[in-house]
């Protein structure tokens, strides 16, 4: 008896062990972030117009805007802050495929088109990704208690009596080409032009965003006077110059310093919006002179960004300016 228990035990320990139980979950395939989806994308202003295309989702984004309200990058249109938005596609949605989230420069989601918008401008969308941009437009945000955001994206809203044609067909954005050149010889080209600085009285002001900061940060460095590391924004006069010379597009508009420095270009809907004034004015011997907004960020990685903006005027208002100062 004592044997056959000695053997029952050897046969124990001889035994290979049992497999271990898995305990992690099953796989599931991870989902991109909408932000790490446009990391290498460049940013193309989109925005033009009035702020009347609503966005879903804010409430549950509410943390989220309100770090974007007291940023410092957000500038105010009357006394509401205006921020900007990009709006990526997010195929990895596990709700809608064709969802498109609005995110901060910073990637914070704030919210999202409804299924019927982001399914209007998926395409659009699709189209800017595979030229390397992701579309930037800017967000009115209201409220207090509960942040809402209105953005001034054309595509979606009806078009009114006094609206130009649709900017998918008049307004094509630039291409991978860059606008954005070295220009040496301002000075001789504003030579004998007197500014031009009037805008339309009682006029709500309409801050646009410049393109192409990064390509002239000493210049901006040099016209902030270090005035902008703290996140302080200051104001000072610029030139708006047609660049006919320009080998991408004759039609853009360059923005400089009165001393003639390069800063940034108007972006492509903004160039076709004033460019045909600021064309006029400049033919006519005389120069649109604008004020700009100018403020600094540093992020986390120690990289430093200026951001200027330039403060607009009615485009039928300058025309008209325009056609009475080539009368004279």
């Amino acid at each position: 008896m004592i044997e056959r228990l000695l053997n029952f035990f050897r046969k124990q320990d001889t035994l290979p062990p049992a497999p271990a139980q898995s305990t992690s979950p099953s796989t599931v395939p991870a989902r991109t972030s909408p932000i790490d989806r446009v990391r290498a994308l460049r940013p193309v202003d989109v925005g033009r117009g009035r702020f009347n295309q609503p966005i879903v989702g804010e409430s549950n984004y509410q943390d989220s805007l309100r770090q974007l309200k007291e940023n410092p990058v957000v500038v105010l249109l009357g006394n509401a802050p205006i921020a900007s938005l990009l709006l990526v596609r997010e195929p990895d949605n596990p709700y809608d495929k064709n969802a498109i989230a609005v995110l901060t420069e910073e990637g914070a989601i704030v919210g999202y088109l409804s299924r019927e918008d982001a399914l209007s401008l998926e395409t659009t969308a699709l189209e800017h990704e595979q030229r390397g941009e992701v579309m930037r437009c800017s967000g009115k945000l209201v409220g207090d208690q509960h942040i809402g955001v209105w953005l001034n994206l054309p595509y979606l809203t009806a078009p009114t009596k006094e609206a130009r044609p649709s900017p998918k067909i008049e307004m094509p954005e630039y291409s991978n080409l860059d606008v954005c050149r070295e220009l040496s010889n301002v000075s001789q080209l504003v030579e004998g032009h007197r500014p031009y600085s009037r805008s339309r009285p009682n006029w709500t002001d309409s801050r646009v965003a410049a393109i192409g900061e990064e390509r002239y940060f000493a210049n901006l460095e040099g016209a902030s006077k270090g005035r902008c590391e703290e996140g302080e924004r200051i104001r000072f006069k610029v030139y708006l110059i047609p660049d006919k010379q320009n080998p991408v597009d004759p039609d853009a508009v360059v923005i400089t310093t009165k001393l003639g420095d390069a800063l940034g270009y108007l972006s492509k809907a903004h160039a076709i919006r004033w460019g045909p004034a600021i064309r006029a004015f400049f033919d006519s011997g005389r120069v649109v002179c604008r004020e700009a907004g100018l403020h600094q960020r540093t992020f986390k990685s120690g990289k430093r960004q200026f951001y200027l903006t330039v403060e607009m005027t009615d485009e039928e208002w300058l025309e008209q300016a325009a056609d009475r100062a080539n009368g004279d």
